[in-house]
């Protein structure tokens, strides 16, 4: 296998070395689902069940079932436990809305999704974890869609965001005004925009009266305690933890600054 993705590296040969590479990650996340019964094994959404369909790359479930997939996100998740809901933007899925839920985050997710794919498999997802009667899934996410949660559900929540740029026009300052109280987390896309610099000064300021920012970006992946990828080379083990992305992510973790929101 190295030989052959070394011969892929020759001039004149980078496009077939990504779909070469793509092919391979997608082989491996299935060996890897079979084995684990395409159940999360490690990090916080642990004993996650999923189905056999997904809204984005087959490839990325390798990473989501150790536990991997945006793990730096996770982590820092994983510290915000007993909040009332989770209210996810761009669901895709429903790994992080059900995943809430099975790790006992929050008591109830409302996940918005445009596609009607990714829709249908939330559902699924969420049934398949018994959990369909605590998942509310809705559609696109419009500016001011927190009008229509319930109030108790703003003030005590986890907001998740993964819009694909959309960000900037949802989370003008009365967004973060309305979920004052709210550990936000954003996905970054700046680099979608020409002016994407001035859209972030714009972000920034307008969570500037209500929220402290953290930022966070992708780090290294330590692959040695999963006896389960003991037996794969060097290479199949880095494609494995690979999410495949075209650069570095970024995200922000957005924390209230009000006396008194919940911890």
């Amino acid at each position: 296998m190295l030989n052959r993705m070394l011969y892929a590296l020759l001039p004149g040969r980078r496009m077939d070395t990504a779909a070469y590479v793509e092919r391979r990650r997608i082989e491996l996340a299935r060996q890897l689902d079979l084995a684990l019964a395409s159940t999360v094994r490690y990090g916080p959404f642990r004993g996650m069940r999923l189905g056999p369909d997904t809204a984005w790359s087959v490839a990325d479930r390798a990473p989501i079932l150790l536990g991997l997939y945006e793990q730096e996100v996770l982590e820092s998740l994983a510290e915000t436990g007993g909040r009332k809901a989770f209210v996810n933007l761009g669901a895709g899925d429903g790994y992080y809305g059900v995943g809430a839920l099975v790790s006992g985050l929050c008591q109830r997710s409302y996940c918005y999704e445009m596609g009607e794919k990714g829709r249908r498999i939330i559902g699924d997802t969420a049934r398949l974890n018994g959990l369909e009667d605590r998942v509310e899934i809705r559609g696109k996410a419009d500016p001011g869609f927190y009008r229509d949660l319930p109030a108790e559900v703003v003030d005590d929540c986890v907001l998740f965001v993964d819009i694909e740029g959309a960000e900037f026009e949802l989370l003008d300052e009365a967004a973060f005004g309305a979920f004052g109280n709210a550990v936000i987390f954003l996905e970054l896309h700046d680099w979608f925009f020409q002016d994407g610099a001035q859209r972030m000064q714009t972000l920034r300021r307008n969570a500037a009266a209500t929220h402290a920012i953290t930022e966070m970006t992708m780090a290294a992946r330590d692959l040695s305690p999963f006896p389960e990828l003991r037996e794969y080379s060097d290479s199949d083990r880095w494609l494995l933890c690979s999410e495949g992305r075209g650069r570095q992510m970024g995200w922000m973790r957005f924390d209230p600054k009000r006396a008194g929101a919940p911890a």
